[in-house]
């Protein structure tokens, strides 16, 4: 990645990403999407609604992990919808 300037009402310019799907490089940010690596309705399924409200909140937003929420080109998060990661 290079990291992008920020202008005005926060507009980025420049900078550079490869998709954590399918490794496309892209250099125009509003051709990523930022997606849940497992994603809601999936946590949701296999648990989460046992969670407190500001588990899932956290889990939502959590962006102390490196795969939690993954930039990725907007195809391949419409391909993967909200599937679970080993069955996409």
């Amino acid at each position: 990645t290079t990291k992008p300037e920020q202008g005005e009402r926060c507009a980025l310019t420049g900078g550079g990403w490869s998709s954590y799907y399918d490794e496309v490089e892209v250099t125009e940010a509003r051709k990523l999407d930022i997606d849940h690596m497992v994603p809601l309705a999936e946590a949701w399924d296999s648990g989460a609604y046992d969670w407190t409200a500001e588990r899932r909140q956290a889990y939502a937003n959590d962006l102390g992990a490196e795969r939690s929420l993954v930039a990725v080109t907007a195809k391949s998060n419409r391909s993967k919808s909200d599937k679970d990661p080993a069955t996409w």
